[in-house]
């Protein structure tokens, strides 16, 4: 769990400002590139299927891409928790495991997910279960704590896990101000729960959801900024690595008796750039 603290500010802003049009972040800081650099190569060292249709080749770039496209979304939470830390004014918590009680697990069932209100329920007594949760950001400003998911959101999150996140929110809102008190002491004016869904296809309430466009205004700082300068950095890395895949496929492709014989999983998609003799130190190697 990643913490960064700040002294209280007693003044407090509820309202939500607008955030005017801001110049690009300054240089990604060093974790978060290492973070970028470790999903890029992560999803290269990851065991995949080999289609047989694909063929061993093919299927290790198909594996590659979409590897980095389901890790994109742990980079644009990294990229956010960078952008905010950057202000004094927050305290962010990472991965986060709040006690669900069994008092607002009835609640929620009773009510519904999106009748919490401004209710408060104590977060000690009798537990159902544990919800683990991307975010919780506390705004020491405007007094607020929000209790966050983040979604990549470019399709549809199915019925089943959508209904539990929204339901696992509303319990871990009435929760929250119980919550932190215990934890850290503080006690705040308002709690609220949200689903960042950054591209918007997830498909949560309206209420709950916040796309890429409402960031910035969400938070009252700029964080759009940083989290589309993570996502070029990944993106470059990963375009970086796909033309020798793709020359190596189409070489094997050129005569598919070069193409070895199918099998369940493949090791790796960048492992077979490795007994390649021209050109893969350089294609691996991240751009500047």
């Amino acid at each position: 769990m990643h913490h960064a603290a700040s002294s209280p500010v007693s003044a407090a802003v509820p309202a939500i400002p607008t955030v005017a049009p801001v110049s690009p972040p300054r240089a990604l800081p060093a974790d978060l590139l290492a973070r970028i650099e470790k999903a890029v190569s992560g999803a290269g060292s990851a065991e995949f299927a080999v289609d047989p249709l694909l063929g061993h080749s093919l299927s290790a770039v198909t594996s590659f891409l979409t590897s980095v496209v389901k890790r994109s979304g742990a980079v644009i939470e990294d990229a956010l928790y960078a952008a905010l830390v950057r202000n004094r004014r927050f305290l962010v918590m990472q991965q986060v495991r709040i006690p669900i009680t069994r008092a607002a697990e009835m609640y929620v069932q009773e009510n519904g997910p999106g009748r919490v209100g401004e209710l408060a329920l104590a977060s000690d007594g009798a537990t159902v279960r544990v919800g683990h949760f991307d975010m919780i950001v506390i705004d020491q400003q405007r007094s607020v704590a929000m209790v966050i998911e983040i979604k990549r959101g470019s399709g549809i999150t199915e019925s089943k896990k959508r209904k539990a996140t929204e339901r696992d929110l509303a319990c871990a809102r009435l929760q929250l101000a119980s919550y932190l008190r215990t934890l850290l002491g503080i006690k705040l004016k308002h709690y609220r729960c949200h689903v960042i869904d950054f591209y918007g296809r997830s498909g949560f309430r309206d209420e709950l959801t916040v796309t890429r466009e409402g960031l910035d205004n969400l938070f009252g700082v700029p964080v759009i900024p940083t989290i589309d300068a993570a996502l070029s950095a990944l993106e470059a890395r990963m375009v970086a690595r796909v033309p020798p895949m793709l020359q190596i496929a189409q070489e094997r492709l050129a005569d598919r008796t070069a193409e070895p014989v199918p099998r369940r999983a493949g090791r790796g998609a960048l492992a077979m750039l490795s007994g390649r003799q021209a050109g893969p130190a350089l294609a691996l190697s991240p751009p500047a």
